[in-house]
This record gives structure tokens, sequence and C-alpha cells, in this order.
């Protein structure tokens, strides 16, 4: 082996070194903590910088027995700072992993490297491929954990296009994290470059060789995803805490694991004959009717996005009062805690679960139901209203395409489905996002303009949606968070627009008040907001890791509230899931019910509520799922109805999801 430097290699690197020293400088403020720069980061980041650079700036000629050692030693060693890389960016450190689970989170780094070098043939390919894809996932899942708090999961991927609409309303900058890791792979990558491979792809033993290649990599991934490796190693996914699960098993597995839950299996025992026998014994061989109603009320169903009280966390105080109508208002309303399965975003999940009474905990975890498995017509709250005579309008102040709402609306049975830019003149609040006032001007205008027929309105809106540290225009009052020992200044712009939230239902509800046909309006939160992690770890008295599971399921807790014009029985719920909240709708409204709607009631005489995480018994309990519980029955029964409603397009029970009414 020799070596030496080229005119033209060092003017290449020379722009490479120039370049990555301004991007360093011009972030210099990311090594400072408290006004200290924090020396040996920098050091290292430096170092890094300078040693791979030297690396591009040398030629190398190996002989063939050094060459070949030195790609192998490298293709070994690569997945190492892989997996210390993807850790680092979310904050955590590799070595702490026990060893088997280090072992596995190598494996897949190393199943990727393999995997582009089987496909190019090219070692220098692959090496710089899956340094980069990893990179990238990486800093993708240190964004996430930044504006959401929950780890990149793969079914992400699927609303890759949401997601970036989301993005614009959040500050995503470089940090010196960002700026290690990727010094680290440049270092890694520079030393690893530097063997000469010449493969020659025409060569039948090649063909031979990849042939191998894939198969041992099929075998090997198989074996992963196999029922005895799993109990052997413990491997088991934390759904109800997936932040607690990365941390103890390392990103890569965790991202690996989720695939053997991307799609959900056919139920034991499962048919379309059983399906239909389960719900004809929970409710009867004869459905119930609706009530005889002189006129049937205009139904507005509101899912104010980020509409919570946090004060369900523990105690504070605010310089304002933020929901003063909303928790004063008793005549003719329904108020309770409302069950959801998201927290801090994935809205398309709440609006799922509301529209179908479907759940969930039966679905592939972390999936965008939006996204990826509604592709079809699929009966829904809305096709039951135009089965009653109602006209059936979508409305959400936002893009079109967000979460494929413009696809998805049609095909559960609305209509119409109206947004930002069918309003007129909307009005703005932090220059980002349309007002809770201007959207139910709209809602408001929708009903004047609706002719003979009664309306049911679906309204999402967008005014509180996050990030909570843009900028104050259009906040007409400032709240500040009291009694707390940080400043959380992003709660306080939540709590200010909570504050402006509040203002605009009154005068939505002061509007109705005056109206004379019947018209019930169905008012709740989609989820929590994502705030400052100190302001909830203080509200909590610990740290978020340490939350039991009665504690954790207070994230999922938002209220809601049915009022009416008209006289309607004043009642405190108590706590209710999203599935169960369009049969209470219809309930109060006295409106039909499909069978499977009827089916649901039954259902929550049983679970009173669910999500993803767990349910709450009969006595008020809170428990996390477990198949020997004795909801199992009725669970099993669920999932096989909500497997014939998704899955079975060919023995699809369509007459348990309609009316079929004399008329």
């Amino acid at each position: 082996m020799y070596s030496w430097v080229s005119k033209r290699r060092l003017e290449v690197v020379g722009v490479l070194f120039l370049s990555s020293m301004v991007l360093v400088w011009s972030h210099l403020s990311c090594f400072m903590t408290d006004g200290q720069l924090r020396g040996n980061t920098l050091s290292l980041v430096l170092f890094c910088v300078v040693g791979g650079c030297y690396a591009q700036s040398v030629r190398v000629e190996w002989n063939k027995i050094g060459n070949g050692l030195w790609m192998l030693l490298w293709m070994l060693l690569l997945p190492v700072a892989e997996v210390y890389v993807v850790e680092l960016l979310a904050g955590q450190d590799a070595a702490r992993l026990l060893p088997h689970l280090f072992g596995f989170n190598y494996f897949w780094c190393l199943v990727v490297t393999a995997l582009l070098f089987a496909i190019t043939s090219h070692y220098r390919f692959s090496i710089v491929s899956s340094a980069i894809f990893f990179y990238l996932l990486g800093t993708v899942n240190h964004f996430l954990l930044d504006f959401r708090g929950t780890p990149f999961q793969l079914t992400d991927i699927r609303s890759a296009g949401t997601a970036m609409n989301v993005a614009e309303n959040y500050a995503v900058v470089w940090d010196s994290e960002l700026l290690l890791t990727g010094g680290i792979l440049f270092l890694v990558v520079s030393l690893a470059v530097k063997a000469q491979f010449h493969f020659q792809r025409r060569y039948w033993y090649t063909a031979v060789g990849n042939i191998v290649l894939f198969a041992f990599l099929a075998g090997a991934v198989t074996h992963f995803y196999s029922d005895d490796l799993w109990e052997k190693y413990k491997l088991e996914m934390n759904f109800w805490n997936p932040l607690v699960c990365c941390t103890d098993n390392g990103t890569i597995l965790v991202l690996a694991m989720n695939g053997k839950f991307l799609e959900p299996s056919k139920p034991e025992q499962y048919s379309p004959e059983w399906v239909e026998k389960i719900v004809t014994a929970a409710v009867g061989t004869k459905r119930e009717d609706g009530a005889t109603l002189l006129q049937k009320p205009n139904i507005i169903v509101i899912m104010n996005e980020s509409y919570a009280d946090m004060r369900v966390l523990g105690d504070f105080t605010t310089s304002a009062p933020y929901m003063t109508f909303a928790e004063n208002l008793q005549e003719n309303t329904i108020k309770g805690t409302l069950l959801v399965s998201t927290f801090g975003g994935g809205t398309c999940n709440t609006e799922f679960e509301f529209l179908t009474g479907m759940t969930m905990k039966f679905l592939p975890p972390g999936v965008s139901v939006y996204q990826t498995m509604i592709v079809k017509p699929m009966e829904s709250l809305a096709t039951t209203m135009r089965e009653q005579g109602y006209q059936s309008i979508a409305f959400h102040p936002g893009k079109p395409t967000s979460w494929r709402r413009d696809v998805v609306y049609p095909y559960l049975g609305f209509e119409r489905f109206l947004t930002e830019e069918d309003m007129e003149d909307p009005q703005y609040m932090r220059d980002t996002f349309v007002s809770d006032e201007s959207d139910y001007d709209t809602v408001i205008q929708l009903f004047e303009e609706k002719g003979d027929k009664p309306l049911f309105l679906f309204n999402v809106t967008i005014q509180n949606h996050g990030s909570y540290f843009l900028d104050t225009v259009g906040i007409p009052k400032w709240v500040r968070v009291e009694g707390t020992q940080g400043n959380y200044p992003g709660a306080a712009e939540y709590f200010s627009l909570m504050r402006a939230s509040d203002e605009a239902l009154e005068r939505l509800l002061a509007y109705f008040q005056q109206v004379d046909e019947p018209t019930l309006i169905l008012f709740f939160g989609d989820h929590q907001p994502r705030l400052e992690e100190e302001f909830m770890e203080e509200l909590f008295g610990k740290s978020l890791d340490m939350l039991t599971h009665t504690e954790l399921q207070k994230r999922y807790q938002v209220p809601f509230f049915l009022w009416a014009n008209y006289d309607i029985a004043e009642e405190n719920y108590g706590t209710i899931s999203v599935n169960y909240l369009s049969t209470l709708l219809l309930r109060t409204a006295g409106l039909e019910m499909s069978a499977y709607q009827q089916y649901l009631t039954q259902l929550h005489q049983q679970i009173p509520a669910m999500n993803v995480h767990g349910y709450i018994d009969q006595d008020g309990q809170d428990h996390i799922w477990d198949g020997e519980t004795e909801t199992a029955a009725w669970l099993k029964g669920y999932e096989a109805i909500q497997y014939n409603y998704f899955f079975d397009d060919k023995r699809h029970v369509s007459q348990l999801f309609h009316l079929y009414s004399e008329d």
C-alpha cells in the first residue's frame, strides 16, 4: 500500500473544508449553553471535519489483501457508527442498550448496507448511501421528537405530504447534535471509501454472489420476525409509550419491530356470518326506531383543534380565565370527558373514530387512517344522516389535501367539502391559521344557505394548531401561566388562543340560541396540545418517562359537550371515548341508528371508554389492554366487525351499517 496527495484532490477538499467551516461557524451558537462555549463538542466536530477532509485529500493504492480487509472492516464498523448516530439524534446513548438489543440495531444497519451492495455491486455507493440514509432517518426522528414528542414510525412515511404542510408552522433549525453526528459520519465514510473496489458486474459469479447475498438477507430478516426469536429475546412493543419503547430497545430496532404490525391480521374464527350474529345477539332481531320527530334538528359537529383542559394534568393558574363560557354552560347541555387515541397531532384519527364508530386499537400502531386505510367508499355518520334526509357537509379552513380530506370525505359520504379556499375574506390568527371566529362565520353562513333539508355539518377548526411559538398577531388577549416554577411562553400562547376560542364559541351559540329551527351542536377537542415538556412534568410532579398508565391516559382526555337550542335533559356524562360519541349524538337527537350503531350502544355498556392504550371499566378504573380481561369476548366481536368493515370487500355485511326504513 502507498499513498500520495494530488493537486486536484486538494482543490476539491479545500472547497469542502471551507464549506464545512462556514457551516460550523455560522452555527457556533449551537455550542453555547448559558453563555458558555461547550468546547469538547465543538472540538469533536472540528476533529471529524478536519480528519475527514484529510482522508479525502489522500489517494491510497492497496494491495489486493489489504484492500479486501479494509473494505470488510468498514462494512462491519459503519453500522456501529450508524446506531450511535441515530441514538444520539434521539437524545439517547447507544452504549446503554443491552448487548443483544444493540446487536439487533446493528443487524438492521448492516442489512441496509449489505442490501445496497447486493443491488448495486458498488462498495463506495453502498457505504455513502447507507450513511446518508441513517443520518436522514435520525434527523427526521430528531425533529419529530421535538415537534410532537413521539418518535418516527414506519406509518409516518405514508403521511409525508401532510407532515410537510404541518412542518411549515414549526422552526426547523440546526443544532449541535446534527452537526456532531454529521461530522462523525463524514469522518467514517471518508475513511471507508479509501478502498478501491473493482467489481466485474458482467461475470456470472457476480450474479450468483448477489443471489446468495439476497437469499441470506431474506432468511435473516424472516428469522427476525419469527415468533420464536421474539419470545427468546423478549422483544415487545410498548404501544402506549413509544418513546420509552425506543429508549429501552433502540430507535432502529423499534422501527423494524413496527414492520410486524403494519397490516392487521384476520381475527380468529372470523366469518361474515359470525359478524352478523355478533350484532344481532347484542341488539336483537328488531332494531330500535328513532323517535317520531315533528322536525329533525340540524346537527352541527365542531371538532376544535387542540381544544383541551390542561388542568386534568395538575394544578396551575393563569392571569385570566380562558374557558369561562364553556365551563359555565349548563342549560340544555350534556357535558363530559372524551378519551381519544392521539396526543399533540393525528387529528384525522380522532375524526375517523368519531365518524365511523371504529377504534384505533385494531389498526396498525402509528397509522394515519386517512392516509392509508380509507381508499374506497365506506359507511359513516355522514351516510347515516343522508339516509335520514340530511344534507351532509364537511368544512375545514385549511388545505384541502391535508390528511387527504379531499379524497376521504367523499368516500365517507359527505356531499360537499369546503376549505379555506371557499371562505369569503377569512380572518387569521398568528398570521397563519384561520381564526375560530372566522370559521364560525362560515358555519353560520352554511346554515343560512342550507335550504329546506336539515343540515349535518362536520367542522374541523384550525386556529389552535401548533406550534405555539409563532407570532402573536391577532390574539386578542394574552394569558400568562402562573403558579408554576418555570416560564412557559408556548403554554401562554396556547391558553391565549383558548381564550379566543371560548369567546368565539360564546358568539356562535348566542346566534343559534336565536334560531327558530331546532339545532343540536356537538363540540369536542381532537387531542391535547404539545406544550413544553417541562410544563407538563411540573404539572405531573415527575418525569414523563415515569408516568403510570392512569397518569398517561390523562394526556388523552379532552372535554366535550352537546348543546341544543331546545329542551334536552342536562347531564354530566362522565368519561366516554370518541368511538361512541356519534351514537350519543344520534340518541340525543332522537334519530335512527343502524344495527352497528345500536351495537355500539351495547358495547358502551360493557366498556365505557377505550383508546389505543387501554380502557376504562364500569367502575371507572383504568386498564391496560389484556387478552385475559372480562371484556375479551366483546373485544373479539368488535374486532371482527371492524375487520369486515375495512378489509372484507367481497363479503362486506353492508346491511349492518345502513338504515333500511320502509320509506
